[in-house]
């Protein structure tokens, strides 16, 4: 077996150096190729002693932890019980953070013009690092202000433009035809995640570079380990020291909601798993004309992020402004009904030509329009209409055979029965609980050697005596 190589500090800073590059768009097939850039040596050079060291204490710590416990996919068992440590103390900064500022602006009457900030990214393709952390590379994110009293005020929406790495052409074609179906062939023409990142802190921050404290941004739970990736590589392409985007749980903000305006929500039960199960109705999904520009194009509005975001926040409004009494406006809080009108009138256009159809009959030579007729009569009419006609007559052929009786039957019916001819009388049904009967002439048979001999004995008789 080979003897592994060792690690050093300039290893561990090739991997920062990949990393950046890759998130400004650059490409690299394997390490050897990053070794060999001009521009990585000349930042290692370039680099002091105490960032050298940085890299360097690395080296070593991960020499050290090289005999320590890990999974079966090779995990540190140390390091991800620290990750589910910080996991839950996030997630309870998080409730605070929520039950906190919702009561404070119940309380003060300002729930209804607080503002909330929703987020959804689509993405290209997954890829795995050597942690078994499962890397989203982003497509098309769309972010929405919205409040109460105000719906939707502003969106911001952007499909990125990238560059396909060798390897994931097919994952990437299957997953975006079969959702957003954006493609190589037909993305944005945005590509500087330095430049979204600008764009996307005016737009959180409405434009206040001096803002000291960004307000969190909420999503669903489905895309809690998809949209940091957006934020990753934009916060390391602006490599700022401002920072981070906070990103809370979008269930439990409808939960909390829930639970202050509504008397009748459980307060022991998971406001959290409520609140999924009312989003995950999909009431709004199929409303026109909420999709950006280019999925409206496709026909894939489904999945469109300022589609989904959207829907969010109809949903929302459909269940809190009842509550507070607020008069919501169409397009705003929700679907338009310039939209539903559009839908109503096509809807009757086709009942007219449906009804002009109606009047032509069918290949049985009966027109819809009596078919019609005849299905809106009630129970009395049709009982009253079969009093009214001619009675109903049985025939009993064996009478007629025996001539016992003579029967007058109307002329088609004796004209039906002469074409017959001489008529037979049923016989008796020879069924099993039938053979042992007076019906059958012949006794039954008597079960012996001699007419049923043994499997494979000869057969000295015949088993029917006439």
């Amino acid at each position: 077996m080979p003897k592994k190589t060792q690690r050093n500090g300039f290893y561990y800073f090739m991997l920062d150096f990949k990393r950046r590059e890759e998130k400004k768009g650059n490409k690299f097939n394997d390490l050897r190729e990053i070794q060999d850039n001009p521009k990585c040596d000349q930042e290692w050079k370039a680099l002091s002693v105490e960032e050298k060291k940085k890299y360097n204490d690395k080296a070593k710590k991960d020499k050290a932890g090289a005999a320590e416990k890990r999974t079966g996919l090779g995990e540190s068992v140390k390091l991800l019980e620290k990750q589910q440590i910080e996991q839950q103390k996030y997630e309870i900064m998080m409730k605070e953070y929520i039950d906190c500022n919702i009561d404070q602006a119940y309380n003060f009457n300002q729930l209804d013009h607080m503002s909330f900030y929703f987020i959804h990214v689509n993405w290209y393709y997954t890829k795995t690092d050597r942690n078994n952390v499962v890397d989203y590379i982003p497509a098309e994110f769309s972010v929405i202000e919205f409040s109460l009293s105000d719906g939707i005020k502003r969106c911001y929406q952007e499909i990125i433009k990238i560059v396909v790495e060798t390897g994931y052409t097919r994952e990437n074609l299957e997953h975006s035809e079969a959702t957003h179906k954006i493609t190589a062939c037909n993305q944005g023409e945005t590509s500087d995640y330095k430049d979204l990142y600008n764009k996307f802190f005016d737009f959180i921050s409405s434009g206040d570079r001096s803002i000291k404290k960004l307000p969190p941004l909420y999503t669903s739970r489905k895309m809690k380990t998809v949209v940091p990736c957006l934020f990753e590589r934009m916060t390391a392409a602006a490599d700022t020291s401002r920072e981070t985007f906070d990103l809370f749980s979008l269930e439990y903000l409808f939960g909390t909601l829930m639970l202050r305006l509504n008397e009748e929500f459980p307060e022991s039960g998971n406001r959290a798993s409520l609140a999924e199960a009312e989003l995950e109705k999909d009431a709004f999904v199929w409303t026109p004309n909420i999709e950006c520009a280019y999925h409206s194009q496709v026909g894939s509005g489904r999945y469109c992020s300022q589609s989904i975001v959207t829907q969010w926040a109809f949903t929302f409004c459909d269940y809190c402004c009842p509550l507070l009494r607020i008069k919501m406006i169409n397009g705003k809080h929700c679907p338009n009904n310039n939209d539903d009108e559009s839908l109503t009138a096509s809807m009757h256009s086709m009942r007219i030509k449906e009804d002009k159809a109606s009047t032509l009959k069918s290949s049985t030579g009966v027109s819809e329009s009596h078919r019609q007729q005849v299905s809106s009569r009630t129970r009395q009419e049709n009982e009253e209409r079969k009093k009214q006609g001619r009675a109903l007559t049985i025939i009993d052929y064996s009478e007629i055979e025996e001539e016992k009786t003579s029967i007058i039957v109307p002329s088609a019916s004796v004209s039906a029965s002469n074409s017959r001819g001489k008529q037979q009388p049923l016989r008796y049904p020879i069924s099993l609980s039938e053979v042992f009967t007076d019906h059958c002439t012949d006794s039954p048979p008597k079960v012996d050697d001699d007419n049923y001999p043994a499997i494979g004995a000869l057969k000295s008789k015949s088993r029917s005596k006439k």
